[in-house]
């Protein structure tokens, strides 16, 4: 004899219970519950979890929690981790931030239409090349400025540059910020 689906729907006042049938987008429920609002949330048979509410959702956590060990972890085994305010600001906040992309091949972006500040009181940058390439200027002033070059430390106008053709200075702009530009 097949086995026969398993579905349950139960409305009870104020809220409604479901499992094997279909939700909106015609997937599965494995479980959900919803209040008459339209808040709750739900796992469907093929692994993914919705959860949904219509203001502020709050989670607090760690208040037991003891010094080293989180009190909140985010795991994504496969695949992205989006967060998205679309009409609002994304605030980090914490006693210490760290951004760490894993592996030698990983990387760090950031990407804005408008403006990138950073204001702390002592700015530190290490690695192995630093490239700025800007389409109208670069200003830098300070107090006192240092600069050293074990090979070479080199500046110009611009003057120089002048003096030979277009095609020589696209060159030397090509090879400063080769590896910048690929």
């Amino acid at each position: 004899m097949p086995e026969q689906p398993k579905e349950y729907y139960e409305k009870k006042p104020g809220f409604i219970v479901k499992s094997g049938v279909e939700d909106l987008a015609g997937k599965i429920i494995d479980y959900a519950v919803f209040t008459d609002n339209g808040q709750g949330f739900e796992y469907t048979t093929d692994g993914q979890y919705m959860q949904q509410c219509r203001k502020t959702s709050y989670e607090a956590c760690g208040f037991d929690g003891k010094d080293g060990e989180p009190a909140k972890i985010i795991r994504a085994k496969k695949g992205d981790i989006i967060i998205e305010a679309m009409d609002g600001d994304i605030i980090l906040r914490g006693k210490n931030i760290r951004i760490v992309a894993l592996d030698g091949t990983g990387e760090v972006t950031v990407v804005s239409g408008k403006h990138f500040a950073v204001n702390a009181p002592v700015q530190s940058f290490k690695g192995s090349n630093s490239n700025t390439v800007m389409s109208n200027s670069v200003s830098t002033g300070a107090q006192a400025t240092d600069t050293t070059g074990n090979m070479q430390n080199s500046q110009n106008s611009g003057a120089e540059e002048c003096e030979g053709s277009i095609l020589s200075r696209l060159l030397n702009i090509a090879k400063k910020f080769q590896k910048f530009l690929e």
